[in-house]
C-alpha cells in the first residue's frame, strides 16, 4: 500500500501479452487469470477497478485486506510465447491452462470459475470509466530509454553495451532479460552481464537470436535506439523507427 492505494511492481512480462497469472499469499494460490492485454495493463485493472469490472473489484479488495494484515501478495505470471500449434493454429498456452489449473488447485478467489466465465453487470460503462479503459489499453510501461551505436563487435557476436547513464534502469548481473525486438511481441531471452565490462556496465548477451536481428535490420554504425520496459524487459527499436 501507498498512500492508501495498491501499488504493484512487475519483474518480469511486464509488456507481454496473452500471459497466465496468479496471485499467490504465503504461498498459497489465491487466484488465476489470463489476460490478452499486457500483464501491466491487467494489473492496473486491479489496481483502479472500474464500477462495474467485478473481478476486479472483488481481488482489489482482498489484495488490499490481505496487506493490512501484514500479508504479501506476489504475482506470478506465464507467458504465452507461440511456440504450440496445431496444425495451422496457435493454441494459447495461458487460455489452454487456466481452466485446468482452476479445477485442480481450486483457488479460492476464482470459486470454481475461469476469469473468462466470471460474469459482469450488462449495464454500459460510465464515460470516465470508457476513458480509464482506454487509457489502460494505451498504457506503455516504461522506465526509461537510451540508444547504442552498433558497433562491429555487436553486429558479429549478439550483444551491446550500455553506458553509465543508463545502467541504473537494469536489473543485476546474471539476471535474465527479455529482448523484443522491433515490432515482435514475443521476446528472445538474453542475460545480463555486470562483469565483461571494468566500470561494472551492462553488456546485454543477446546470442545468435540478437546477432541475426543486427544483421538483417541493421548496419554497422547505426543508432539503435531501446526502450526500457522493466529492468528486466527492452525493446530495440530498427533503425529507422526512431
Amino acid at each position: 500500500m501507498e498512500n492508501g492505494k495498491l501499488r504493484y511492481e512487475l519483474v518480469r512480462h511486464s509488456s507481454q501479452k496473452n500471459i497466465l497469472y496468479a496471485f499467490i499469499c504465503d504461498g498459497q494460490v489465491q487466484y488465476v487469470g489470463k489476460t490478452t492485454r499486457a500483464l501491466a495493463v491487467r494489473m492496473a485493472g486491479y489496481k483502479t477497478p472500474g464500477r462495474t469490472q467485478t473481478t476486479n473489484i472483488n481481488n482489489h479488495q482482498r489484495i488490499k485486506q490481505l496487506l493490512a494484515e501484514g500479508v504479501a501478495v506476489e504475482i506470478f505470471a506465464l507467458p504465452d510465447i507461440g511456440l504450440l500449434h496445431y496444425g495451422q493454429f496457435h493454441l494459447n498456452l495461458a487460455a489452454a491452462l487456466e481452466d485446468d489449473i482452476i479445477r485442480v488447485i481450486d483457488p479460492e478467489w476464482n470459486g470454481g470459475m475461469s476469469e473468462g466465465s466470471v460474469s459482469v453487470p450488462a449495464y454500459p460503462l460510465t464515460v470516465p470509466e470508457i476513458e480509464q479503459e482506454q487509457e489502460l489499453e494505451a498504457l506503455t510501461p516504461s522506465v526509461g530509454t537510451f540508444s547504442f551505436v552498433l558497433q562491429p563487435t555487436y553486429y558479429r557476436t549478439g550483444f551491446f553495451n550500455v553506458d553509465v547513464s543508463s545502467q541504473k534502469f537494469l536489473g543485476a548481473d546474471g539476471e535474465t532479460i527479455e529482448l523484443f525486438l522491433g515490432k515482435s511481441t514475443n521476446p528472445v531471452l538474453g542475460t545480463i552481464n555486470r562483469r565483461a565490462n571494468t566500470n561494472g556496465t551492462p553488456r546485454i548477451m543477446g546470442g545468435t537470436a540478437l546477432r541475426d536481428w543486427f544483421n538483417s535490420n541493421a548496419s554497422v554504425s547505426a543508432t539503435i535506439s531501446v526502450e526500457v520496459l522493466s529492468p528486466t524487459a527492452i525493446r530495440l527499436q530498427q533503425p529507422n523507427e526512431g
